[in-house]
């Protein structure tokens, strides 16, 4: 086996404290011959952890397919060290659909005495997954991340075309001393193809940490902002709002009733454009079976007061025409921060809440917590959107 070390050369910015302390977590990716662990070797297990004040790279290189418990055991034995600091975060990509099964397949084949007791697994690839559509990205491959976080690798290798430079590399490992073909010629190649397998799987973790930007979009869509201005005006509520941390890349999203425009450089803002509804909405009744519908009128009432009407101008009411008809200006909203909710038809999308009555007394301005609440749920119900258009797409 051969052990491979160096430091990280850019330092992250994301800050680590909000995760756990740096010396608790380790970011991990393996590199193997197949996909199935039932027919495949691990050759590669490459981690990241902080030490001595620094970010560090080891990686597990085997030498021969015997050395796969060699992998496991230098591997474990680094988790086993963090753990005595505490509960371990283990960061990877992609790691729960791959690197943890394979591991854990690994070591139930060898009867190793180790687990993951005392770890807890952060798998980035679905806290980018929700993100994609807003963030413009063409696909969730770490590549394709890595470049939405401006960064560039020098590795240009799959990791399925790195199984065919493994198999060279053992090859070239298996040449009898006294073979013809051991050449000086062969022992460069072979030193290559040790340095373009090494360089992928370096990169690979080395990148992990430079992307934890991401998580900066779960935080904004789990309302890591404050609100710093609410104000009607004009037929539109605008609100804006500070970042809690910057996102790698700004949003921008428009749609019929709202403009959402998120900055990724300073000043870290938040800017919603609400344009706001002025006329007649119907507010339907649930419980359509105890009230009347008025065709003349265009209403239902209760049948506790319907009852007195007359019986030719009335008739049972329905889920689509048991409403009242309401005026006034109203707010889109895809829950009900203003209760009750209004809609133009029934069940025709978007629902509208009737805007408070003390707001044009306060000069226009919305109440911040109100405003939070609101601007919480406008993002979570773009994040659905965004993700239904990707399951259309």
């Amino acid at each position: 086996m051969i052990i491979n070390e160096r430091y990280l050369e850019t330092e992250p910015t994301y800050r680590f404290e909000l995760l756990a302390p740096k010396e608790r977590i380790l970011f991990y990716d393996i590199e193997t011959t197949g996909l199935s662990m039932a027919k495949a070797s691990m050759y590669l297990i490459g981690a990241v952890f902080f030490e001595d004040g620094r970010w560090k790279l080891r990686q597990f290189f085997a030498e021969s397919l015997y050395d796969e418990t060699k992998l496991l055991e230098g591997f474990f034995g680094l988790v086993n060290e963090r753990k005595r600091l505490g509960r371990v975060f283990l960061v990877s990509y992609n790691g729960d659909g791959f690197d943890l099964p394979f591991l854990k397949g690994c070591l139930r084949q060898y009867g190793l005495p180790y687990d993951f007791t005392g770890t807890f697994s952060l798998d980035l690839l679905k806290k980018v997954r929700p993100y994609r559509k807003l963030t413009g990205l063409s696909d969730c491959r770490l590549k394709t991340v890595e470049k939405l976080c401006g960064i560039e690798r020098e590795d240009r290798y799959s990791g399925g075309e790195l199984i065919y430079v493994y198999e060279e590399y053992l090859r070239l490992s298996g040449l009898d001393p006294e073979s013809c073909e051991n050449t000086e010629l062969n022992r460069k190649l072979k030193d290559e193809l040790l340095r373009t397998l090494l360089l992928h799987n370096a990169e690979d973790i080395l990148d992990m940490p430079l992307i934890m930007d991401v998580l900066a979009y779960e935080s904004l869509f789990d309302g890591g902002f404050t609100v710093t201005e609410s104000a009607v005006s004009g037929g539109v509520w605008d609100i804006h709002a500070k970042l809690d941390t910057a996102l790698p890349k700004g949003i921008y999203r428009e749609t019929a009733e709202y403009v959402l425009s998120i900055s990724e450089e300073d000043p870290l803002e938040l800017n919603l454009a609400v344009t706001l509804y002025e006329g007649e909405l119907k507010n339907f009744y649930t419980d359509y079976k105890n009230y009347y519908y008025l065709p003349a009128e265009d209403y239902a009432i209760h049948k506790s007061v319907g009852e007195y009407v007359d019986k030719k101008a009335r008739r049972q009411a329905t889920a689509r025409n048991c409403y009242q008809r309401v005026k006034g200006t109203f707010v889109p909203q895809p829950e009900a921060i203003f209760p009750p909710m209004f809609y133009r038809e029934y069940k025709v999308l978007p629902g509208y809440g009737k805007l408070p009555g003390d707001t044009a007394l306060n000069g226009g301005m919305m109440d911040a917590e109100v405003t939070r609440r609101y601007l919480n749920a406008v993002l979570k119900d773009l994040k659905s959107e965004a993700a239904a258009e990707k399951k259309r797409s």
